[in-house]
Formats: C-alpha cells, structure tokens, sequence
C-alpha cells in the first residue's frame, strides 16, 4: 500500500527580524516601535514520496512562553498565529513560507525581557485546512491567554474531538491535529544560532531559543536572536480496514446497507492534548459510525480509514467487539482478540497487548466469507528485507517456497546449509540450543517443482535440531582455524550484484521491531534457537550485509559568486571515501561483520547516474548519486595513524579538492525506521542492510551543510489469520 496522506513531521523555521536598536548589533530593518520584532518563515522537510505540505494559508497557532534566564520564576506567555503559503514544489529540501502576522498579532523580543529572553514555543496546526475548527471554535481561540503577555504560564491544553461520521470528503483532513514543543527548555534541535563564518544561521541547538553574543567569552556586547525549527508531530492514531470479497458472494452483491459502513466501538474520541508533554488528557470514548473512504488496496471492495485519539488498547482474550459492518444483511463482529493476534502475527511479535500510538497508522485487510470472516492480514516492514515465504517442517523431506523480496523480484540464487546442534538433549520438539558457531558445510541440494525448492534433507529422529543459514548463490564458506566458526569474505565496491552479499536465518519472535544489529554480537539477540521436527511455521529472513552509501553533491546557481563548476564537458565530480576497511568477514553463525586487512587509503565511488536532478531546488545545481557499498564498519577507530574514515571531492573547476575529514561527525535527522541508528545524532557507524545518503553543498569556501529528509507516517499492518464468527 501507498504512504497516506502526509509525512509524520513538518518543521516551520522561527526567525528573529533585525532592527536598529541594541538589542541585536547588526540589525537593519527598524520598527516604528524600535522594538525588535519576531517574524516567521516556513521549512516543509517532508518526504517526497508523501508530496503533501501546508495547504495554502494554513492556520499555525501558538504560544510563546519567555522565561528569564537570571529569574526563571519570572515568565511571560503570549498567544499569536501566522498562515503559511501552500508547499506546492513535493521536493524535499524546499520551502513553506509563512506570511508575516497582521499588526495585532506581531510579538516583540523586547517585552519577552529582550537579551535575558529564554523562548518555548508550542504550536498546532492542521495541515491541510485553511481555516481549522473543533469544538465550534478556531485553532487561536482553542488556545489559552489573549493578544498581550501574562505574568506567568498559560494552560498549553488543547481540547480535541473527532467526529463519529468521518465519511465526510475532508473530515479526516479537517480533524489531522498536529503539534510542535520542541523549541523548549528540553527540546530537541529546536535552536539554530548564527554562524559567522558563513553568516547563515546553521548551529543546532537544544533547548530554548535565545539572544547568543558573538563573543560568547565576553558578557556584552554585539549578538544575534536564534531562529527556530519547530517539528509538527501527528496527535491522532488511524486505522484503514480494506474489505475484499470472499467466497459466497456473487456477481453485483457485496454492499453496505444504507448509510453504513464499519464502525469503530468504544473508540477514545475526545481528549484534552498537553502540547507541552505530548501527552492526551481527559480522554473520552465513542463510537465512529462512518468510517471515511481511502485509497483503494489492490484487490479490495472497499477501504476505510478512521482517526481516533491515541491510547486505545487491544487486549490478549478480550471478547469485546471493536468493529463491526453489516453487508448484504450479514453482520460481522472483529474482537480484540482477533485484532491482537493479527497484529502480533504481522509484526513477529507476541505481545499480550497493544495500545494505538499516535502518528501511526494500524492497516488490517479483511477477507469477508458469507457466513465468516476467512483471514485477516497485513504487513509490517521498518526495513526492506528479503524474507522467505513460510515453510512447514515434520519428520519427511524438507521443501522450500521461493523467496521473493517486497518488490516482487524472485530471490533464486541462494545456497541453503545447516548445522546439527548436537547440545539439544530433548525429545520434546521444542529446543533452547543456541550453539550456531560451528562448521556449516552441510549444502542442500535443490531441486525446483511446481514453483517450490526441494532438498533431500530431512528430520532423522524427534532429537536431530539444526540451524539453517542462506548465503547469496556461490559464496564460499570458509572455517576458522581455532574454533570452526565458518565465515565469508566480504569486498566493498559498486552498488551491485557483485557486492551485494546475502545472508540469512530463521529469527524468533521479539516484541522489539526491527531486528537490531549489535556491533560485538551481530543477530544473536534475534536469532532463532536450533530448530527440530515439528510444524511449526519457520519463516527464514534474508538482510543485506553490506551498508550501501550514497553521495549527492549541490552547489549554487551558476550566477552565484560562490559557484562551484560540477561538471566541465565530460569530465565530472570525483568523489572518493578515504581510510577505510575495504574488506571483511561474516559469521555464519550470527551474522557479525568484521573488517580484515589493512586500511585502504581512498577508493572512488561509482559515477552518478547523469540526467538525474536529485533535488530540482531553484537555488542549486545538483549532480546525480555517487555510490559504493562498504563493509559495514566504525567511523572512529581508537587506535591507529589514520583514525577517521573520511570523503574527499575533487572537482574539475581547477581540480579544487573538498575534504570531509570526520564523518563521523555528520549527525542524522533521518533514521528510517533504523533502531541502530537514531536521529539527530551522529553517526558513528555503519550497519549492515542500511542505507545512507549524505548531500554535500559546495562552495568556494568550502563544503556547507549536508541535507536529509524525515519520516512518513508508520504502518502497523497484521497478517495471516483465521477466524469465524457467526452471522
């Protein structure tokens, strides 16, 4: 399925307007007033597959909250609000400009106590609607205070109510609140400072936004206001239940009776949200009567999608009904039970219960039979795999399913082995052996019949407990001199098939999504135990083991004094990576990547792909995307003369050389999913069936910045299972 609707994040950028007073040292606009004012400017940072920002004239609503940095018991707040222009460009590094306020809604740093100044900000806004409303009244007026500063805090409580007829054609859209805290004592990269150097304002900082000296050893004296990036997170949870047709309806049946489709019972409908805490208050529940109609899933009837405040909790053996539709005069009932072991089944997990998060969206497909529901199913995937399909095991021969990946690509070319776990001393069929580090030679043979992969193996006895490991077809298994734990060699290289090494295992159950790579252990938290002679379902999970890395390099206009030549005739860019382990090895057992030989100096990356504009951005000429695939590895080594892994970028403009000695230094704000990884920090190394993408700014004074997009919404989706409920 598509991504819905909107990205998870917006970021609007809060920016302090110069003027002539003391205040700021070089300002230049001046205000009848001589106070400085504090403007606003938009920054949409969402995905580009979303395509959706700020509709036109969007309503942003906020407070402004200034406490004094000598006196924190001295604190001002104000309410006020801007509207921002439609982000019409579906790039990822553009621009929703937000208007400047009207008179009576312009604030001043001067009566926020000026230089002493400590600013939160904690706004909503409704994406897509120009003029939101609950509750009869406008997004300003659901916010506490008026137009002028108290002597203390305001309640940063939102009242919020979804309505039970969402079938409406912008109902959803019109309730989609949003919310931002993170400009505030505790928040996160809410805070840019001015950076002299290139006269921009590109330091991130946590915390509040504030006047900064530019001399920060002195105590006065010349400065500048921070601006602000504030990040707009979804406040409500969603569910989209897709209908298909099952057997026992025919031709031209298969119709909701009038004025009907699935309701959601007992549904939290109505909160107070603490914009403050992110946190839903208050919270009453009711009954979504008419779902509102969706994008429509290949293969469905009917898709529906609901939005509900979070905090809803699916419970382990919970009879009670949460959904319910009539179609063609049968009624049908989903139960909590249902829907837990669905989900539990669709994220590998085993949980006793789930409670809906906001900012995400639970996707359940239903099969409807006449007299019963015939499966429910979905997917959940953080990361792209290549998994295989189900197999079912006994004491005959072992057959296999084709793999396939989430492109649909069949996966054929992989050798199968196992290794006989000879520490299992059980007959029970269930195994707790996890003695994977040994000798894998062991090969299937494989046979392809009617579309499945045959071996010749097979379970000898009720005590015969084997791990099965894949590895990509023809890579040779190599043994270990001192403790037989087999390996292959890995090379870095092109983003191709050649360097595009596979391995893969049988995984347990984990109520930790995704699967996490550790940099001592590799997957053995994970890993499935020795697996014997039983029924049970195995699924086999293929990952990527090397991390792929991709270079975008950008420069400003031609008419530009600081452009840069990217591209002179037919030579290009020439991007290398530098004192890096070029070589290593996996561990058959556990999959842990470990580097081998000696560091390699520089190695250039794969030309770009020509003809692409990665970014279309009016201010910058861009290039296509370098890439090599690298052993996964640290960026920082402790020891050593060389103790960074670095870039450097030659350019054919006078062979001017770009050098980025530390990358470990460059910090994410996109983590994809990744639990390895978090966002907003730096990134230290690189893992195993990751991506990364750095997009480097150059000027003839150097390299700038490096851009990176946010997350879309995240799909919670459930898999294969049957149920049956009477009419």
């Amino acid at each position: 399925m598509k991504p819905l609707f909107y990205p998870l994040l917006f970021a609007t950028v809060l920016v302090s307007a110069a003027c002539s007073n003391d205040l700021e040292s070089d300002a230049n606009v001046i205000d009848p007033s001589n106070k400085t004012a504090i403007s606003f400017v938009g920054e949409d940072n969402s995905a580009a597959m979303t395509r959706f920002g700020f509709a036109d004239a969007t309503q942003i609503a906020m407070h402004i909250r200034s406490t004094h940095a000598k006196d924190n018991s001295k604190i001002r707040e104000t309410r006020t609000w801007a509207t921002a222009k439609k982000d019409g460009s579906m790039k990822t590094d553009t621009y929703s400009e937000i208007l400047a306020p009207s008179d009576e809604n312009v604030r001043y740093w001067d009566d926020a106590y000026g230089r002493d100044a400590q600013l939160s900000v904690f706004a909503v806004a409704v994406p897509k609607t120009t003029t939101a409303t609950n509750n009869g009244k406008t997004l300003v007026d659901l916010l506490a205070g008026g137009t002028t500063w108290s002597s203390g805090k305001l309640s940063e409580e939102i009242a919020w109510t979804v309505s039970a007829d969402q079938s409406g054609t912008t109902t959803i859209d019109d309730e989609d609140l949003t919310y931002s805290n993170n400009i505030s004592e505790n928040g996160e990269g809410g805070a840019k400072s001015y950076n002299y150097t290139d006269e921009k304002y590109t330091i991130p900082n946590d915390g509040y936004l504030k006047f900064r000296l530019m001399d920060d050893n002195l105590s006065e004296g010349p400065g500048k206001f921070d601006q602000g990036n504030l990040k707009f997170n979804h406040a409500l949870s969603r569910v989209t239940i897709n209908l298909k047709k099952g057997t026992g309806y025919g031709e031209g049946t298969f119709s909701f009776a009038t004025g009907t489709n699935v309701k959601f019972l007992k549904a939290p409908t109505s909160g107070n949200l603490d914009i403050e805490a992110g946190e839903w208050k208050e919270v009453e529940t009711g009954t979504i009567t008419m779902m509102g109609t969706t994008e429509l899933a290949s293969g469905a009837s009917y898709s529906l999608m609901a939005q509900i405040l979070p905090g809803y909790e699916i419970k382990e053996g919970v009879n009670d009904n949460v959904l319910e539709f009539i179609i063609d005069d049968n009624k049908y009932f989903i139960t909590q039970d249902m829907m837990l072991d669905a989900l539990n089944k669709g994220q590998k997990t085993n949980a006793t219960s789930i409670t809906m998060e906001k900012g995400k969206n639970y996707v359940f497909t239903i099969t409807v039979g006449k007299s019963k529901i015939i499966n429910v199913t979905a997917t959940l995937e953080p990361w792209t795999y290549v998994t295989a399909e189900d197999q079912t095991m006994d004491n005959s021969h072992i057959t296999l399913n084709l793999f396939t990946n989430t492109n649909g690509k069949a996966c054929d070319n992989f050798d199968l082995y196992r290794l006989n776990d000879t520490s299992v001393e059980i007959n029970t069929g269930a195994s707790d052996a996890t003695n994977w580090g040994g000798n894998y030679t062991d090969k299937a043979v494989k046979e392809k019949k009617d579309g499945k992969w045959e071996t010749s193996w097979f379970f000898e006895n009720n005590k015969s407990f084997y791990h099965f490991r894949t590895v990509k077809e023809g890579i040779e298994i190599k043994e270990k001199d001192t403790d037989k734990d087999d390996y292959f060699e890995i090379s870095s290289g092109a983003q191709d098939d050649d360097h595009d090494y596979h391995w893969g295992a049988p995984f347990i159950n984990t109520t930790t999504s995704p699967i996490q790579y550790s940099t001592s252990d590799g997957y053995t938290s994970f890993l499935s135990p020795a697996i014997g002679a039983t029924n049970s379902t195995i699924n086999l999970t293929e990952l990527h083991m090397m991390s792929n890395i991709n270079v975008v390099l950008r420069t400003t206009k031609s008419t530009s004094p600081d452009h840069v030549e990217l591209e002179v005739g037919s030579n290009q860019c020439e991007v290398s990576l530098t004192y890096f382990y070029a070589n290593g090895q996996v561990k058959m057992g556990n999959g842990l990547v470990s580097t081998s030989g000696d560091l390699e100096s520089s190695k250039a990356f794969t030309k770009p792909y020509t003809g692409i504009d990665v970014t279309s951005d009016t201010k910058y000429n861009t290039t296509g995307i370098f890439t090599f695939a690298v052993v996964p590895q640290a960026l920082v080594r402790e020891t050593g003369p060389n103790l960074y892994v670095g870039i450097t970028i030659k350019t054919p403009d006078n062979n001017q050389y770009y050098v980025v000695e530390k990358l470990s230094e460059i910090v994410a704000s996109k983590n994809g999913g990744s639990q390895n990884q978090t966002a907003s920090e730096k990134i230290a190394f690189w893992y195993p069936n990751h991506n990364y993408t750095y997009t480097f700014t150059l000027t003839k004074t150097g390299i700038k910045n490096v851009t990176c997009t946010v997350e879309d919404w995240v799909k919670v989706t459930a898999n294969n299972q049957d149920i049956t409920l009477e009419d």
